[in-house]
């Protein structure tokens, strides 16, 4: 006896199948300007970019 399911039995699609929302894109006419007023919507949440540390070692830049 188990409490689950076995995947062949599942007659109805999964849960996340069916979430969100139904959003249609919209035409952007420039989308440069689109990009400007997203990024000044991401300066307007975070003003102030946080500390990295430098990837840097020695001479080479290797990541």
């Amino acid at each position: 006896m188990t409490f689950f399911r076995q995947s062949n039995d599942r007659k109805d699609p999964p849960l996340a199948a069916d979430g969100g929302m139904q959003m249609p894109a919209v035409p952007v006419d420039d989308p440069i300007r689109a990009l400007d007023d997203l990024m000044a919507v991401v300066e307007a949440l975070c003003p102030i970019w946080p500390e990295r540390v430098s990837f840097v070692v020695g001479e080479k830049m290797l990541l």
